[in-house]
């Protein structure tokens, strides 16, 4: 009998559900990640004595059956899932399942969903037991160890009938303490993304939170804080372990703007003097970034970047508070190009001040970058976050129904002259116009991985090309 049984819920479409550390959407076609949220909390209780079996039946496309026949086998006391906003509905259902095991098996969903919505998510699911906000690993392990409800700090439960929600846990200053992600309770060959060039494949994080206080309006940090870090010691520790495993590559995916701190390069200078021959790619703020740092980076194993610019009009980046400027991240392009590394930019439609002219502002500076990969993705007001209370605030919301609240699909808001439609259709034309230019088809051709790219081509003609139903 296992103490604690985590599920990444099946995927809800067929390219995956993105769930990590407060994101909402689907894998790309190229793409399946592991559920680090899980992996971490995995290696809490376990350094802490308890048994835990972490099932990612997202990125082994399982379906609900063979979620139930895993928990059967286990027979756990607790099980514990993630979610997503646009998933939550279908994500729930592994607390039915759970109770259709064993009415006596406790349950309980993570997100940070939850951190905006607490006891509106309990209400949704009477199997469902408990609901936990992100960044609040202590408060599961409380939970493991036995200790009263009521007396856990951020969880939301129920009591004689009635939900009650505690005060929140403080925010986890010390990383170190929540011990090192459990990567060997998964398959690491499931995963892969984009830039993979020799897998086994990682995940993990070295920092939570962001420099960039308050965060940008739309952004998930602000469920997080400010920036902290993992102890670089510890950190090569893992990698070590990593490199044990078979891992040739690493991803840092939710750094917000640690390549800043001097925290950095010291795990940089770290991963040089190692030499563990693992290659890595990570999120950087475009102000972050100096030709100095990169070649520190490409030296340490870095072969590829991501930058967010989110838009390139001005006025859209001071309303969601980006603080970093277009040609900020022309050059921070630039000096990556050179430095040898490959680059993906981050752009969204559909932020406050957003307008037709905009967004082709927007796709214009987009084709006159040096990237490797884009995406023009549509900005979702994650419930919490000042987007969300922007829109509702302002009567621009077209419904709470979470299910619409998918990037794949036309977002729940519309503005004073540009419909929710227009946004939708115009994030499709981008990719279109992008990477439909016989340039970057010739230039991707050229790279000789006929399968991969056939393989992306097809996911890229099924979201972009293909006419899209139930909108």
């Amino acid at each position: 009998m296992a103490d604690v049984f985590l599920v990444e819920p099946p995927a809800a479409s067929g390219f995956g559900s993105l769930r990590t550390l407060g994101s909402i959407g689907t894998f790309k076609a190229d793409m399946a990640w592991p559920p680090l949220d899980l992996m971490i909390i995995a290696g809490l209780l376990r350094g802490r004595g308890f048994s835990v079996e972490l099932l990612d039946a997202n990125s082994a496309r399982l379906s609900f059956d063979a979620v139930k026949a895993a928990l059967e086998k286990a027979s756990p006391k607790l099980v514990l899932f993630t979610a997503s906003t646009p998933t939550l509905y279908h994500d729930l259902r592994v607390a039915d399942i759970a109770k259709s095991v064993s009415p006596s098996i406790l349950t309980a969903v993570t997100s940070t969903h939850v951190n905006a919505l607490p006891l509106e998510t309990l209400a949704l699911n009477p199997n469902l037991d408990y609901a936990v906000p992100n960044d609040s690993e202590f408060t599961v392990l409380e939970l493991v160890r036995g200790v009263s409800p009521e007396l856990v700090p951020g969880l939301a439960y129920r009591m004689n009938g009635v939900s009650r929600l505690n005060p929140a846990a403080p925010p986890i200053e010390r990383l170190d303490d929540l011990g090192v992600p459990s990567h060997d309770l998964l398959d690491l060959n499931l995963y892969r993304d984009p830039f993979m060039k020799r897998g086994p494949m990682a995940v993990t994080y070295f920092s939570r939170g962001c420099v960039n206080q308050p965060p940008c309006i739309m952004c998930s940090a602000c469920f997080y804080g400010r920036l902290r870090h993992r102890g670089v010691s510890a950190f090569m520790k893992e990698l070590r372990e990593l490199k044990r495993m078979g891992v040739r590559e690493l991803r840092f995916p939710f750094e917000g703007g640690f390549n800043r701190s001097e925290h950095a390069r010291e795990l940089f200078e770290a991963m040089i003097a190692e030499n563990l021959g693992m290659n890595f790619t990570c999120n950087a703020r475009a102000d972050c970034l100096s030709p100095e740092l990169l070649a520190l980076m490409k030296a340490a194993g870095c072969t590829a970047v991501n930058i967010g610019c989110e838009s390139a009009d001005a006025n859209v980046l001071e309303l969601m508070r980006k603080h970093v400027a277009p040609e900020q991240v022309r050059r921070a392009v630039s000096d990556a190009k050179r430095a040898g590394l490959e680059v993906l930019v981050y752009f969204v439609f559909g932020l406050p001040g957003e307008t037709r002219d905009t967004m082709r502002k927007t796709l214009c500076f987009a084709k006159t970058l040096e990237a490797d990969l884009v995406t023009f993705g549509v900005a979702i007001p994650h419930p919490g976050t000042e987007f969300y209370s922007y829109l509702k605030q302002r009567g621009y919301l077209l419904t709470e129904d979470w299910s619409r609240y998918n990037p794949m699909l036309p977002p729940p808001y519309s503005y004073p002259g540009l419909s929710s439609s227009e946004i939708y259709e115009f994030s499709r034309k981008a990719y279109r116009s992008y990477y439909l230019r016989p340039q970057l088809v010739w230039k991707r051709l050229r790279r000789g991985d006929w399968a991969r790219e056939w393989k992306n081509f097809t996911g890229f003609a099924a979201r972009y090309i293909k006419k899209q139903g139930n909108q």
